[in-house]
């Protein structure tokens, strides 16, 4: 049966039972006739006989496409759908299985296949050992005119696939001299990615292993590359890197530091840094480790932050934020509309309170895992999200990370609410009193940031788990939580 039939089967015979148990396929008459390919693209059953026909082996070697699971969604009203796909592979006659990352991309007026065309003629052909490539990069799918990625080959990160296959010269001459005096020669360079975001960024890791050919003496090192899709965000993640790590060496500094920021390369778009040594916050709770003394320090260096002096030169745009949140409200009453007014509420209350307040460094992407402890020393991650902003963003973000780690690890909640209460009692100690006043909206708008995220994500009990975070969104506006 062709694609587009199924398709159409579908549209016109879905069961109600789909309805009733929510999903990206419930979406508003208006959105589902600009991107009405989403109803199939978000149904993984359907969607793996799509890339079963559709998928082009390499080498002429056949593979069965045995189960297909959606890992993300991101979508952008009737502009771009974004969907993630872990597919299970298996090779025929060997029973021999695989996992191989997928990226479907939707786009209005026919702009995939101009995409797709563009790339046949104008994309090298590139192998790539460390992704075990088995399929060509890019496939079109025109029934559901949907571009598909094989990972690691994304169109916006062009960088990314050749990163895969090892630093290219110039790089690997550049993180060779990180290594001080000494004629050092690569002897095995490995590479991971750590995180991927489909056509907005990836993070690598790449171990180096080499040998000094004068003295034979051997090191390893770990250095990280993360590739941006648009050149502003990695040059602004790197400046802000280096000020941080200036300003930690020097007194009364802002109480953290970085992983050294080596350079940023902006023909591949691509920041390099140095690893940051150290234990998350997240690992020690965890681990089981008396992690409250850590969380009061990391909640005194986040004040000297708050109250320094790090120049950035992003700011804060309260009109974007509440863009996204309403975006954001969208797209999750198509899929949870049983909670249509709850959702509402949440989105007024925090909408008609948001205000424009005296801005100040802000991490803006603020979480356990992001914080790392090194003897004395307390390290940040991620910078992407580095602005000047209202800083209790960032305490509200860390508070509901905190408070809901049992929601996405098997820390107890007693464990997660000591730890948040410790941070919050630390925190506000030494600030300003009236910035508490604003934590309680905050932290509902962060609670709820996260709901969505778990829905995006559709990962095993997210209906229950979206539920629970948006009661705790109301509570907070209440003054139920903080």
């Amino acid at each position: 049966m062709k694609v587009f039939d199924v398709f159409a089967r579908f549209l016109q015979f879905r069961a109600p039972a789909a309805r009733d148990r929510g999903g990206p396929a419930d979406a508003e008459p208006s959105q589902a006739a600009s991107l009405p390919q989403i109803e199939v693209a978000t149904k993984p059953e359907l969607m793996r006989d799509v890339f079963q026909r559709y998928l082009r082996p390499l080498g002429g070697k056949a593979y069965e496409v045995r189960e297909c699971r959606i890992s993300g969604i991101s979508y952008r009203s009737a502009l771009r759908c974004v969907v993630n796909y872990e597919l299970r592979l298996a090779k025929p006659g060997t029973g021999r299985e695989q996992r191989q990352l997928v990226t479907g991309v939707i786009y209005g007026g026919g702009k995939a296949r101009s995409i797709w065309e563009r790339l046949q003629q104008s994309y090298p052909e590139r192998q790539v050992p460390n992704a075990s490539p088995i399929f060509e990069p890019f496939s079109y799918v025109p029934d559901l005119e949907m571009l598909v990625q094989v990972f690691p080959h994304d169109h916006r990160l062009p960088a990314l696939s050749l990163l895969m296959t090892g630093p290219p010269p110039e790089l690997e001459a550049l993180l060779l001299g990180r290594f001080g005096p000494g004629e050092w020669r690569p002897e095995a360079w490995d590479v991971e990615a750590v995180r991927y975001r489909a056509a907005r960024r990836a993070t690598l890791r790449l171990t180096a292993r080499v040998r000094d050919a004068t003295t034979d003496q051997t090191e390893q090192r770990c250095f990280y590359a993360k590739v941006y899709d648009d050149e502003e965000s990695g040059e602004q993640a790197y400046r802000v890197a280096q000020e941080l790590r200036e300003q930690a060496g020097s007194a009364g500094g802002v109480g953290f530091t970085v992983g050294e920021p080596i350079a940023y390369l902006s023909d591949l778009r691509t920041l390099l840094q140095g690893e940051a040594p150290g234990t998350s916050l997240q690992d020690m709770l965890l681990q089981g480790e008396d992690a409250i003394p850590v969380v009061r320090r990391i909640a005194r260096a986040l004040a000297r932050l708050h109250l320094g002096q790090v120049i950035v030169p992003r700011r804060y745009r309260l009109q974007n934020d509440v863009a996204a949140l309403e975006r954001r409200a969208r797209f999750l009453r198509r899929g949870c509309p049983h909670l249509r007014p709850k959702i509402e509420r949440i989105i007024e209350a925090v909408v008609g309170g948001l205000e424009e307040v005296p801005p100040a460094p802000t991490h803006g992407d603020l979480k356990p895992e992001h914080v790392l402890l090194d003897g004395d020393n307390l390290a940040l991650l991620d910078l992407d999200a580095f602005v000047m902003a209202d800083p209790v963003l960032d305490v509200a973000r860390f508070l509901a990370f905190l408070a809901n780690a049992p929601l996405r690890s098997p820390l107890s909640q007693d464990r997660a609410w000591a730890a948040a209460q410790a941070f919050d009692e630390e925190y506000f100690a030494h600030v300003p009193k009236a910035w508490r006043e604003r934590l309680p909206l905050h932290y509902a708008r962060v609670v709820f940031r996260m709901a969505t995220g778990f829905f995006r994500r559709q990962e095993p009990g997210w209906p229950e788990k979206v539920e629970t975070l948006i009661e705790e969104a109301e509570d907070s506006l209440v003054g139920k939580v903080w």
